[in-house]
């Protein structure tokens, strides 16, 4: 499989009286055609910050993209105008936020919704567009979807919400599906008819996925590839199999032992002492130090480089660098 995105070396930062604060700090990865990574880590670990920058949509926030590149099939997105930008959002690069009522226009109709969508990017007729819509709306599980074209949002449950939001997502056939924290607001049933959604539709139109989640039972059940991060960084990337069957990075380690095991064999969950520090209060060395249990003495002066090990997985540590 070719890429599709490759993200090198992104450097978003905020300003807090005028002092640069790197909420996402020299991030390097990659998405292959019809591949879904997740990108796993606590909250403040620059998840959202980094999908934000991939869709260029940081700038609104206060933002600014400081280095990088951001390469869709080749074409630097960093370099891209807003005019240029609004072609590719929603068209060939999608997005479903964590919470569909806010992502939803209150005072339109879902058929107006997603009309608009297809008017403005597929250049469709009124009435083709309202066909498209119609086979939109029944394609994410809607039997009622003439009725439902005329609903505004505020009477859709939750469940209904989203999936009308991956209807809109995916009305254009997008070759990038980026999903943050899709389920979070969803009950577990719902979460796992949306996930399984997700999957197919992504499946039948060859569309990649960047899966946002902190849900580590989630990953399990849709990822091809996991790529840990921590304070704005990238600490470990590996196959969904090789992270979860043995994780090199402790921060990993800990993320996996913090998941209950529905057989009981686990007695008692292990939590990862401390928090997360602010991007603006940042120790010095390895970020992890002050909550890593294998730390030792390089570990709080030095800061570790993201390695590729043998097997081609990568990880930022000391503990698994070539020379020892």
């Amino acid at each position: 499989m070719s890429a599709l995105l490759e993200v090198n070396n992104l450097k978003t930062y905020f300003f807090r009286k005028k002092q640069p604060i790197p909420a996402v700090d020299g991030v390097d990865f990659l998405i292959k055609k019809g591949e879904t990574v997740a990108l796993v880590g606590e909250s403040g670990s620059g998840k959202s910050i980094t999908s934000l920058s991939i869709m260029r949509l940081v700038e609104s926030s206060g933002g600014k993209i400081m280095d990088g590149s951001i390469k869709l099939e080749g074409r630097d997105l960093v370099t891209y105008k807003e005019r240029e930008l609004c072609k590719i959002r929603g068209n060939e690069v999608s997005m479903i936020f964590q919470e569909p009522m806010t992502s939803l226009n209150p005072v339109l109709t879902i058929g107006e919704q997603l009309i608009e969508v297809l008017i403005y990017h597929k250049k469709l007729s009124k009435k083709e567009a309202t066909k498209k819509a119609v086979d939109l709306l029944k394609l994410v599980g809607f039997s009622r979807a003439e009725q439902l074209m005329k609903d505004y949002p505020h009477r859709l449950s939750g469940g209904m919400r989203q999936r009308v939001m991956i209807a809109i997502a995916l009305s254009c056939n997008p070759k990038l599906l980026i999903a943050d924290e899709p389920t979070t607001a969803l009950d577990v049933t719902i979460q796992s008819q949306v996930l399984e959604l997700m999957k197919d539709l992504c499946d039948q139109f060859n569309t990649s996925i960047l899966l946002i989640t902190h849900d580590l039972g989630v990953v399990s059940e849709i990822a091809n590839r996991v790529i840990v991060m921590y304070c704005g960084q990238v600490v470990e990337s590996a196959p969904v199999d090789q992270l979860f069957d043995n994780p090199l990075h402790p921060y990993t380690e800990g993320l996996l032992n913090s998941i209950p095991v529905i057989d009981g064999s686990i007695e008692k969950l292990t939590a990862i002492k401390g928090n997360v520090p602010t991007p603006d209060n940042l120790p010095h060395g390895c970020r992890f130090a002050p909550r890593c249990p294998k730390a030792f003495d390089k570990c709080w002066s030095s800061e570790p480089s993201l390695k590729t090990q043998p097997d081609g997985r990568k990880v930022r540590c000391f503990l698994h660098e070539e020379e020892e």
